[in-house]
């Protein structure tokens, strides 16, 4: 029975932003945001993005694993399969590199060379390791099943990887995002032996294989999961960001048109948040300053084309307060099966 009402509640929840009779809603005026998007905001041109290896800081492990460009791609990845840039290729901007190793000691500095990315991605492993542990095997009797149960011997090799990214906006090399990482990989194999007499889970005589002494593919595996373990932090850094540009009505519900569609990656039921920019007198100076604050929030509906999308706002209230031109950013978080999932999988791997 609870599965039945947890179906129906997903289902109720996905059609939630289904929007029927489009033709029947109303266009209406909208007042103008007075920070109004030129073409070159309209158009959302895909920053471009250079992701440089990671420093491997003489670990033994990351090395011989070749760890740092192994993340390197892997945060490269989840760039590529969520659109949000242009990947820059790596060595094409080695000047750049070096320029931010610089700046990392100095604590300070900038770009003066030619501009071959909006922002450079680097960051440093500080953990990357690789341990074997083995298992006897036992025997014992079952008394439901009034069987003999057998366990083998085995070898458990577990990998583990930490670290942390760097975002740095260009030309400035200022550091605007970072984002610490780690995972844990592990698998297991059966022990194997050389000669002697298998009698269930007891061995007699023989010579014990040893285990592995590395597994480079574990130690990449679990520096992949580090990195799609932090994959919403890069979405929402990176998020796409659109504007608002008409507004329907029907009856009592608002929809509202943005300039962000299929091409740029946004699928249904995708959040987002809507800022508006409004003039402020600061207190003390009686100057204007410039504030930027989250007016509202709410998810893509069904109707998406590749440019454009119709969205709905949670609150009916707050979607009164939008006006053409306000900013739209795409917000991204961790599905609550994720975790379910990851789990369910290591068990397995047990």
């Amino acid at each position: 029975m609870k599965l039945k009402h947890l179906t129906l509640l997903l289902l109720l929840s996905s059609c939630s932003t289904t929007i029927r009779n489009f033709d029947e809603y109303q266009k209406q005026f909208l007042s103008k945001s007075k920070f109004m998007p030129n073409k070159e905001n309209l158009e959302g041109k895909a920053p471009k993005i250079v992701v440089f290896a990671l420093e491997q800081n003489s670990n033994e492990i990351a090395t011989q694993t070749g760890l740092g460009d192994s993340l390197a791609n892997n945060v490269e990845n989840v760039l590529s399969k969520n659109r949000l840039g242009e990947i820059v290729d790596r060595k094409a901007a080695a000047k750049l590199q070096k320029e931010i190793q610089l700046s990392e000691m100095k604590k300070t500095g900038s770009y003066k060379g030619p501009i071959v990315a909006d922002y450079a991605i680097s960051g440093a492993i500080s953990n990357a390791g690789f341990t074997s542990k083995y298992s006897s095997g036992s025997t014992f009797y079952n008394p439901q099943s009034r069987q003999m149960v057998s366990i083998p011997p085995k070898y458990t090799y577990s990998a583990d990887v930490a670290g942390n990214l760097k975002v740095y906006e260009l030309p400035s090399l200022s550091v605007v995002e970072s984002i610490e990482f780690s995972a844990k990989k592990s698998r297991s194999e059966a022990t194997q032996q050389e000669g002697g007499v298998s009698l269930g889970g007891l061995q007699i005589g023989g010579k014990k294989v040893e285990g592995a002494k590395r597994d480079d593919s574990l130690v990449r595996k679990a520096g992949e999961d580090a990195i799609n373990d932090i994959e919403i932090d890069v979405k929402n850094f990176f998020a796409k960001k659109g504007y608002i540009l008409e507004k329907r009505v029907l009856d009592n519900k608002s929809i509202f048109k943005i300039s962000l569609g299929s091409a740029d990656g946004i699928k249904q039921n995708d959040k987002f948040e809507v800022i508006g920019q409004y003039e402020s007198e600061n207190a003390i100076t009686n100057e204007i300053e410039v504030e930027r604050r989250i007016i509202a929030t709410g998810s893509v509906s069904d109707l998406i084309d590749p440019k454009t999308a119709w969205v709905v706002i949670d609150d009916a209230k707050k979607a009164e307060t939008l006006r053409l031109g306000d900013a739209v950013k795409m917000k991204y978080k961790k599905s609550k099966f994720a975790g379910v999932a990851k789990l369910a999988t290591s068990v397995l791997e047990q």
